[in-house]
């Protein structure tokens, strides 16, 4: 019999941690976003790579800085659902 509240637990956890790996690259791009475009409407400037550019890097350098983070809470959640489901198929 498929123990519903264990498969939930798991889902929870995997949207938690999706929600956790895209916080720090949306609040970079948001961020950036609005800089730049105050910027355009300051010097009143209409050109999209002004606005494209700045968001790339932005997003490049927070997965190149937050990586091995983002890194050990993939494989922290990839060995516990492994463990999980173990227990799960054991019985247990």
């Amino acid at each position: 019999m498929i123990d519903f509240d264990r498969v939930l637990d798991v889902l929870q956890a995997a949207l938690v941690l999706a929600l956790q790996l895209s916080i720090p690259v949306l609040v970079a791009v948001i961020v950036v976003g609005i800089a730049t475009n105050l910027i355009q409407a300051i010097f009143q400037l209409q050109d999209q790579s002004l606005s494209l550019v700045p968001r790339m890097i932005a997003v490049a350098l927070v997965l190149a800085l937050m990586a091995p983070t983002m890194l050990e809470w993939i494989v922290t959640f990839t060995r516990d659902s492994f463990q999980a489901s173990a227990d799960f198929l054991s019985g247990g």
